[in-house]
């Protein structure tokens, strides 16, 4: 048995395992926290995507039938055309459609009926219609800028780390999650010069990108407005909030990367592990020759594995509740 089979192969194993991860993510974001999240989101995320997909696939996606998923998939092309097509209408009504995704999501989950659950989420789309909700800033700030990235690649990757500590009632569990939660608090309490250097090019992917993240996040954490977005790159306050994204995106990529023996995402045939192997190295590539045309490219692909795995969320969300009820009520 291998070093890696050996660290992988045991509950304390992976959660020993997973803490050295948080660490390491912890530390790379300190240190180079543009690069780390810029090379994360480029290379491990694509593959995390593919991988993901795959798993959800063999799962059934934790909903009744597989092509219940259409309504996902929809959404996330409409709102790729949104993001990408400066003429398109579709982009003045993006929280609308997320907020219709949610409650489908929430319907489909739990009580299994799609017609109903499609009917309920249009009818609950439409009220968003009335009451313009897309014109009502916390809201457009929850769902259409927190939902897809620091709720889905934090906030769910700590319900899934408490699930699975209160699941298994692993002391290493409850640790390995008490580890996650300091390091993420890390930034706000300790702080040092940022030593990074950063090219032109990587300084514009992202302001053209992911500049949105940072400034609603700053908003969130109470620090002061910037006068412009290069503040962003030399602002102690605002380099703090950067290597929280950092953070978060690596752990939560390294964290699906560790499942292997536990969830066993790897275990597909040869002939779907050599595609998903294709279209990730064209991912990365794509990246590569252009960092705008791989995030195009991505970004449908991207949105389509956070809504898949919005059933599943619901699924552990309702696993931590039972977990903590249980463990209280005793």
């Amino acid at each position: 048995m291998s070093l890696v089979q050996k660290a992988l192969g045991t509950e304390t194993g992976i959660n020993i395992t997973n803490m050295g991860l948080m660490l390491i993510s912890t530390a790379l974001a300190f240190v180079i926290p543009f690069k780390l999240f810029l090379f994360v989101y480029a290379v491990l995320g694509p593959l995390h995507y593919l991988t993901e997909i795959s798993w959800l696939d063999r799962k059934n996606f934790f909903i009744e039938k597989k092509w219940h998923v259409w309504p996902y998939i929809l959404v996330a092309v409409l709102l790729t055309i949104s993001l990408f097509n400066n003429k398109s209408s579709i982009r003045y009504y993006s929280t609308t459609l997320m907020v219709g995704v949610v409650v489908y999501t929430i319907l489909i989950a739990l009580s299994r009926k799609y017609f109903l659950s499609i009917l309920i989420a249009l009818g609950v789309s439409v009220l968003c219609l009335v009451l313009k909700v897309d014109r009502i800033f916390s809201l457009v700030l929850a769902f259409s800028v927190f939902l897809p990235t620091i709720i889905h690649v934090f906030i769910f990757t700590a319900v899934f780390v408490l699930y699975g500590a209160l699941k298994t009632k692993s002391t290493s569990g409850f640790i390995s999650f008490g580890i996650f939660v300091l390091c993420a608090l890390s930034f706000a309490f300790v702080n040092f010069p940022n030593s990074e250097v950063l090219s032109i090019a990587e300084r514009g992917y992202i302001q053209r990108y992911f500049i949105v993240l940072n400034e609603a996040l700053a908003s969130l954490f109470r620090i002061p407005e910037p006068d412009s977005q290069t503040e962003f790159f030399t602002v102690p306050a605002l380099i703090a909030v950067q290597r929280f994204i950092a953070f978060a995106y690596t752990y939560h990529y390294l964290n699906w990367f560790s499942k292997t023996t536990v969830i066993k995402w790897h275990e597909v045939s040869k002939a779907r592990m050599g595609s998903i192997l294709f279209l990730w190295a064209l991912s990365v590539a794509a990246y590569y020759v252009d960092y705008r045309l791989g995030f195009l490219v991505l970004f449908t692909l991207s949105m389509v594995h956070v809504f898949l795995e919005f059933p599943l969320n619901v699924m552990s969300f309702k696993g931590v509740g039972q977990g903590l009820k249980s463990m209280f009520t005793k």
